[in-house]
Protein backbone atom coordinates (compact mmCIF):
# COMPACT_ATOMS: atom_id res chain seq x y z
CA UNK A 1 0.00 0.00 0.00
CA UNK A 2 3.11 2.58 1.03
CA UNK A 3 4.31 1.64 -2.68
CA UNK A 4 1.27 3.24 -4.21
CA UNK A 5 1.19 6.62 -2.18
CA UNK A 6 4.18 8.07 -4.26
CA UNK A 7 2.58 7.07 -7.67
CA UNK A 8 -1.07 8.62 -6.37
CA UNK A 9 0.68 11.63 -5.88
CA UNK A 10 2.70 11.91 -9.31
CA UNK A 11 -0.34 11.15 -11.34
CA UNK A 12 -2.20 13.95 -9.11
CA UNK A 13 0.52 16.48 -9.30
CA UNK A 14 0.68 15.62 -13.03
CA UNK A 15 -3.30 16.23 -13.64
CA UNK A 16 -2.69 20.02 -11.97
CA UNK A 17 -0.20 20.84 -13.72
CA UNK A 18 -1.72 19.99 -16.83
CA UNK A 19 -5.13 21.28 -15.98
CA UNK A 20 -3.20 24.54 -15.56
CA UNK A 21 -1.19 24.42 -18.77
CA UNK A 22 -2.65 26.58 -21.73
CA UNK A 23 -1.85 29.60 -24.19
CA UNK A 24 -3.76 31.59 -26.45
CA UNK A 25 -4.44 35.36 -27.63
CA UNK A 26 -6.77 37.18 -25.80
CA UNK A 27 -6.30 40.99 -27.71
CA UNK A 28 -4.96 42.26 -30.99
CA UNK A 29 -4.70 45.70 -33.04
CA UNK A 30 -3.49 47.19 -36.07
CA UNK A 31 -0.96 49.92 -36.43
CA UNK A 32 -0.92 52.39 -39.14
CA UNK A 33 -0.01 55.59 -40.12
CA UNK A 34 -3.17 57.81 -41.75
CA UNK A 35 -1.14 60.79 -42.64
CA UNK A 36 1.82 60.97 -40.03
CA UNK A 37 -0.14 59.76 -37.37
CA UNK A 38 0.77 56.60 -35.88
CA UNK A 39 -2.37 54.87 -34.20
CA UNK A 40 -3.21 51.38 -32.99
CA UNK A 41 -6.10 50.35 -34.36
CA UNK A 42 -7.86 47.90 -31.55
CA UNK A 43 -9.22 44.70 -32.94
CA UNK A 44 -10.57 42.61 -29.83
CA UNK A 45 -10.80 43.39 -26.44
CA UNK A 46 -11.32 47.19 -27.46
CA UNK A 47 -11.04 49.71 -24.46
CA UNK A 48 -8.72 47.69 -22.47
CA UNK A 49 -6.07 49.78 -21.45
CA UNK A 50 -3.51 46.63 -21.56
CA UNK A 51 -3.22 47.75 -25.30
CA UNK A 52 -1.10 50.15 -24.52
CA UNK A 53 2.31 49.66 -25.64
CA UNK A 54 5.49 50.16 -23.17
CA UNK A 55 8.17 52.47 -24.67
CA UNK A 56 5.76 53.29 -27.46
CA UNK A 57 3.28 56.33 -27.77
CA UNK A 58 0.65 55.87 -30.47
CA UNK A 59 -2.87 57.03 -30.78
CA UNK A 60 -4.80 54.67 -29.39
CA UNK A 61 -8.75 53.98 -31.29
CA UNK A 62 -10.57 51.70 -29.62
CA UNK A 63 -13.98 52.08 -31.54
CA UNK A 64 -12.89 48.56 -33.06
CA UNK A 65 -10.74 47.94 -36.64
CA UNK A 66 -13.55 45.65 -37.86
CA UNK A 67 -15.84 47.55 -40.40
CA UNK A 68 -13.89 51.15 -39.69
CA UNK A 69 -13.56 53.70 -42.74
CA UNK A 70 -10.35 54.66 -42.74
CA UNK A 71 -11.31 57.72 -44.96
CA UNK A 72 -11.08 59.25 -48.11
CA UNK A 73 -7.14 59.79 -49.92
CA UNK A 74 -5.65 61.87 -52.30
CA UNK A 75 -2.45 59.93 -53.37
CA UNK A 76 -0.80 62.65 -54.40
CA UNK A 77 -1.17 64.65 -51.03
CA UNK A 78 -2.44 61.78 -48.50
CA UNK A 79 -0.58 58.70 -47.37
CA UNK A 80 -1.65 55.63 -45.37
CA UNK A 81 1.32 53.40 -44.40
CA UNK A 82 0.66 49.45 -42.76
CA UNK A 83 3.14 49.76 -39.78
CA UNK A 84 2.50 46.40 -37.68
CA UNK A 85 0.40 45.61 -35.06
CA UNK A 86 0.14 44.91 -31.25
CA UNK A 87 -1.24 41.08 -29.61
CA UNK A 88 -2.07 40.30 -26.01
CA UNK A 89 -0.98 36.31 -24.84
CA UNK A 90 -1.49 34.84 -22.27
CA UNK A 91 0.37 31.88 -21.24
CA UNK A 92 -0.18 28.82 -18.04
CA UNK A 93 1.97 25.68 -16.43
CA UNK A 94 4.02 24.12 -19.32
CA UNK A 95 2.72 26.00 -21.56
CA UNK A 96 4.89 28.84 -23.83
CA UNK A 97 4.07 31.32 -26.57
CA UNK A 98 7.18 31.80 -29.14
CA UNK A 99 6.03 34.24 -31.45
CA UNK A 100 3.56 36.40 -32.49
CA UNK A 101 2.59 37.71 -36.33
CA UNK A 102 0.29 40.07 -37.77
CA UNK A 103 -0.81 39.44 -41.89
CA UNK A 104 -2.22 41.69 -44.71
CA UNK A 105 -3.62 42.62 -47.95
CA UNK A 106 -5.71 45.02 -50.34
CA UNK A 107 -8.84 43.74 -51.83
CA UNK A 108 -8.59 40.60 -53.19
CA UNK A 109 -4.90 40.00 -53.55
CA UNK A 110 -2.86 37.40 -51.74
CA UNK A 111 -1.63 37.79 -48.18
CA UNK A 112 1.52 39.58 -47.68
CA UNK A 113 4.61 37.38 -45.46
CA UNK A 114 4.60 37.20 -42.18
CA UNK A 115 5.38 40.72 -40.24
CA UNK A 116 6.64 40.32 -37.07
CA UNK A 117 5.76 41.41 -33.76
CA UNK A 118 8.58 42.02 -31.29
CA UNK A 119 8.18 40.91 -27.36
CA UNK A 120 7.14 44.28 -25.29
CA UNK A 121 6.00 43.09 -22.01
CA UNK A 122 5.59 40.71 -19.28
CA UNK A 123 3.37 39.87 -17.06
CA UNK A 124 1.04 42.77 -18.38
CA UNK A 125 -0.77 44.76 -15.60
CA UNK A 126 1.16 42.18 -12.92
CA UNK A 127 -1.11 39.01 -14.52
CA UNK A 128 1.04 36.14 -14.29
CA UNK A 129 1.58 34.78 -17.94
CA UNK A 130 0.17 37.78 -19.54
CA UNK A 131 2.60 38.70 -22.25
CA UNK A 132 2.33 42.03 -24.98
CA UNK A 133 4.20 41.89 -28.44
CA UNK A 134 4.35 45.09 -30.87
CA UNK A 135 5.60 46.46 -33.87
CA UNK A 136 5.46 49.85 -35.29
CA UNK A 137 8.73 49.87 -37.68
CA UNK A 138 7.26 48.96 -40.75
CA UNK A 139 6.03 50.82 -43.77
CA UNK A 140 4.23 49.34 -46.24
CA UNK A 141 2.06 52.05 -48.63
CA UNK A 142 -1.12 51.03 -48.66
CA UNK A 143 -1.69 52.95 -51.32
CA UNK A 144 0.77 52.45 -53.81
CA UNK A 145 -0.80 51.46 -57.48
CA UNK A 146 -4.37 51.60 -56.10
CA UNK A 147 -7.19 52.51 -58.81
CA UNK A 148 -9.27 55.28 -57.84
CA UNK A 149 -12.78 54.35 -55.66
CA UNK A 150 -13.02 51.80 -52.77
CA UNK A 151 -10.99 49.65 -50.99
CA UNK A 152 -10.50 46.97 -48.67
CA UNK A 153 -7.64 46.39 -45.95
CA UNK A 154 -7.98 42.78 -44.62
CA UNK A 155 -6.05 41.34 -41.23
CA UNK A 156 -5.44 38.43 -39.38
CA UNK A 157 -2.82 37.22 -36.78
CA UNK A 158 -1.33 34.01 -35.72
CA UNK A 159 0.75 33.68 -32.33
CA UNK A 160 2.96 29.94 -32.48
CA UNK A 161 3.09 27.83 -28.86
CA UNK A 162 4.16 24.94 -27.54
CA UNK A 163 0.17 23.85 -27.71
CA UNK A 164 0.18 24.51 -31.33
CA UNK A 165 -0.54 27.85 -33.88
CA UNK A 166 -2.84 30.23 -32.38
CA UNK A 167 -5.02 32.53 -34.88
CA UNK A 168 -6.89 35.77 -34.27
CA UNK A 169 -9.20 36.05 -37.45
CA UNK A 170 -12.61 36.87 -36.22
CA UNK A 171 -13.60 33.64 -36.27
CA UNK A 172 -12.20 32.47 -39.48
CA UNK A 173 -13.70 36.05 -41.43
CA UNK A 174 -10.89 38.08 -40.66
CA UNK A 175 -11.06 41.68 -39.79
CA UNK A 176 -11.70 44.35 -42.41
CA UNK A 177 -11.23 48.15 -42.67
CA UNK A 178 -12.63 50.21 -46.04
CA UNK A 179 -10.81 53.09 -47.48
CA UNK A 180 -11.17 54.89 -50.87
CA UNK A 181 -8.61 56.66 -53.08
CA UNK A 182 -10.16 59.27 -55.31
CA UNK A 183 -8.32 61.19 -58.44
CA UNK A 184 -5.32 63.98 -57.28
CA UNK A 185 -6.39 67.35 -57.21
CA UNK A 186 -4.08 68.12 -59.74
CA UNK A 187 -5.80 65.88 -62.35
CA UNK A 188 -8.84 67.34 -61.26
CA UNK A 189 -7.49 70.97 -62.06
CA UNK A 190 -6.14 69.86 -65.25
CA UNK A 191 -9.51 67.87 -66.66
CA UNK A 192 -11.46 71.54 -65.19
CA UNK A 193 -8.59 73.54 -67.21
CA UNK A 194 -9.20 71.23 -70.12
CA UNK A 195 -13.18 71.50 -70.09
CA UNK A 196 -12.86 75.20 -69.88
CA UNK A 197 -10.66 75.19 -72.54
CA UNK A 198 -12.82 73.03 -74.89
CA UNK A 199 -16.00 75.51 -73.87
CA UNK A 200 -13.99 78.55 -75.04
CA UNK A 201 -13.33 76.81 -78.24
CA UNK A 202 -17.11 75.67 -78.81
CA UNK A 203 -18.11 79.29 -78.21
CA UNK A 204 -15.30 80.97 -81.07
CA UNK A 205 -16.97 77.93 -83.23
CA UNK A 206 -20.55 79.37 -82.30
CA UNK A 207 -19.75 83.25 -83.04
CA UNK A 208 -17.76 82.23 -86.35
Amino acid sequence: MNKLIPTLTSVLLLGATLSNAGSGIFGAGVVLDNDGTTTLYEATLLGDARHAPSGFSPTLDSTGFHLLNLGTFDTATDTLFFKGGEMLTYKNGVSNVTGSNVYYKIDGNAYSSAISLSFNEDNVNTNAGDQRWYTQGSSFDLLSGLSNGAHTLTVYFDAPSSDGTHFENNGGSDFTANFTVIPETSSLVMLGLTAVAAGLVLRKRKRA
